[in-house]
């Protein structure tokens, strides 16, 4: 019996630590993305560039106290609508930025760790989840880029590679722009 006092006052201490853990500062450089945001979502023409394909919108907000961010998002691409909810958090343990994804029309969840690399904040799935395996047998990995970051503004560019990282090409590309409240 004196042993399970002894650990649930171990673990009491623990969770009142926890709980008052400061919001990370990683956190903090994010919060400017709550809020509501038009996006205007643009499909790559080889030979043309991007192109306009229409509006979409997404919603974000912050939850438990800032330490997480959550997206509610509608694109629109060459493949038709995408719907997707994201979270966005910061995990100490291993000092990286943690991203999912997760879609409604194909039902995946992709796991994704992020760093800012030059001023943009830059997510891969290549260590932290399984590529889609295409038709032909290709593994198909992606990276989520959020770019020319703004307070008002932001661009979110997803590309994809079949050789592991060495090489990317663009799948697609979102101008986000903040609603006026």
């Amino acid at each position: 019996m004196r042993k399970l006092a002894v650990l649930f006052f171990v673990l009491s201490i623990f969770l009142v630590k926890a709980q008052d853990a400061e919001i990370p500062q990683k956190m903090k450089d994010l919060a400017f993305m709550e809020g509501t945001w038009s996006i205007e979502n643009f499909s790559n023409k080889k030979d043309k560039g991007w192109s306009s394909i229409g509006s979409s919108w997404a919603n974000i907000i912050l939850e438990h106290d800032g330490r997480f961010i959550k997206e509610q998002a509608m694109y629109l691409t060459d493949f038709g609508e995408i719907n997707m909810i994201t979270h966005i958090g910061f995990d100490s343990r291993i000092n990286s930025y943690k991203l999912s994804a997760m879609d409604k029309e194909y039902g995946l969840m992709d796991i994704y760790f992020g760093e800012w690399v030059d001023g943009n904040l830059i997510f891969t799935n290549l260590e932290s989840d399984k590529p889609v395996i295409m038709g032909d047998g290709q593994e198909l990995s992606f990276r989520l880029s959020y770019m020319d970051v703004e307070s008002h503004k932001f661009t979110h560019m997803v590309e994809g590679t079949f050789d592991k990282g060495k090489t990317w090409f663009p799948f697609s590309k979102s101008v986000y722009t903040k609603s006026k409240d």
